[in-house]
């Protein structure tokens, strides 16, 4: 098995972990009596941690090496896991949300790994590749905690028991990393000293570079918008159609397996031929298009375009952001980058959660996705104006400190 492909699938391994807790964490911590301000904790602690953690693990990869970092990310993970799912004290699970937040490396790590281990021409292939494990992981893990609830299990170990399935992916994710993942990072490797820097002053450095900065912005921007429908979809279907929480569910599994197929399939087909500023462009210009969709919708055949477009969407623009982003960075500070990245996407993440449904309580259901179209509006004419005309040169080490990126011909926005 390549190392890309080990790769790949330990983000499944750990994407099924982290999905199958997620849906049952408010549950779990209102079997035991949490009041609301607790569940509250439990949810934001991890983003919390992850947006002051991510740069540091980043740059520590890059100076350290991408497989410590992920046999870090993976033990945190797994004990925190196990911590929940055997602990009834608030204090102490907080402490687990803080641990999985604080070592919540993995993916980013995961993707300075790929732009290791891929040529930059197939960079948003393998990209492509992380996005479909993620899709296939939201959608799988969703479905095994359900039937993991659904079991016979004597008392409150029905609960318990998605939390320590999910540390035992985690687990066999960790003996992967150990086992069958070599280091890819290049012996040797020498990393800009301004991009070692462990503070917030080296994370300015580096989005101040023109070229990462901007694919940095439209990235958040997009993340920002999508994240609108994460946090609201089920409220929505239900005000709007009737919808239970099955009905929701699956409407975010078909999302999962679209958003898949593109990232994992059509995008390695699709870059060589068009190029990833193009790519952005449509993925954005049609999520747009889905979300105003889904927006206007007023019986539910009329879902099944919009998840369409915004599927589509997602899966053209995700990666192509991400493999442009990889080509644009110096092989010696990807971890930095993409730990830089993963912040301003949780932060953005955060925001959006608390707009979106202050949007829906205060406006009306469609409101978020009205808002959600404005962002994505804003993305793309930033991207418009912002992204380079041509592709990507195949030599990211080229890149200088002032953030002029060789160029190559064809296939650009002209």
């Amino acid at each position: 098995m390549s190392p890309l492909a080990v790769i790949v699938l330990i983000v499944l391994i750990d994407l099924l972990g982290f999905s199958v807790v997620m849906p049952l964490l408010a549950p779990f911590a209102e079997h035991y009596g949490f009041a609301d301000w607790q569940i509250g904790m439990l949810f934001s602690a991890y983003p919390l941690c992850q947006l002051i953690a991510g740069p540091v693990l980043g740059r520590l990869s890059d100076r350290y090496g991408r497989r410590p970092l992920l046999i870090y990310s993976q033990a945190g993970t797994a004990i925190s896991f196990l911590i929940l799912g055997l602990s009834r004290d608030f204090r102490v699970m907080l402490l687990a949300r803080m641990l999985d937040g604080a070592s919540g490396g993995n993916i980013l790590v995961a993707q300075a790994y790929v732009a290791d281990v891929t040529k930059p021409e197939n960079r948003a292939r393998g990209m492509g590749l992380i996005g479909m494990a993620f899709g296939l992981g939201f959608v799988l893990g969703p479905i095994l905690g359900g039937l993991l609830v659904g079991l016979h299990a004597a008392g409150e170990w029905r609960l318990r028991l998605p939390f320590l399935v999910a540390a035992a992916f985690s687990t066999i994710a960790w003996i992967l990393v150990l086992a069958r993942l070599p280091e890819s990072r290049p012996e040797g490797s020498v990393t800009r000293e301004a991009a070692r820097v462990l503070s917030w002053r080296g994370v300015l450095d580096t989005v101040r570079i023109p070229a990462i900065g901007s694919l940095i912005g439209i990235g958040s921007l997009a993340v920002f918008a999508f994240a609108c429908l994460e946090g609201t979809l089920a409220l929505f279907v239900r005000r709007r159609f009737g919808w239970d929480a099955q009905g929701a569910a699956f409407a975010f599994a078909g999302l999962g397996v679209l958003t898949a197929v593109v990232q994992g399939g059509l995008i390695r087909r699709l870059v060589p031929r068009f190029g990833e500023p193009r790519l952005i462009l449509v993925g954005l210009f049609s999520a747009l298009a889905g979300f105003a969709a889904i927006a206007t919708a007023t019986t539910w055949p009329m879902l099944i375009p919009a998840f369409a477009l915004v599927g589509i969407g997602q899966g053209l623009s995700a990666p192509s952001i991400s493999g442009l982003l990889s080509r644009s960075t110096p092989m010696s500070e990807q971890g930095a980058v993409f730990g830089t990245f993963s912040s301003t996407q949780t932060l953005a993440r955060m925001l959006s959660y608390s707009a979106a449904n202050v949007l829906m309580g205060r406006v009306s259901p469609a409101a978020p996705y009205w808002f959600a179209c404005g962002i994505y509006a804003v993305a793309a004419l930033t991207a418009l104006a912002l992204l380079p005309s041509r592709p990507i040169a195949e030599h990211p080490d080229e890149v200088d400190l002032d953030g002029h990126v060789p160029v190559a011909t064809g296939g650009g926005l002209d």
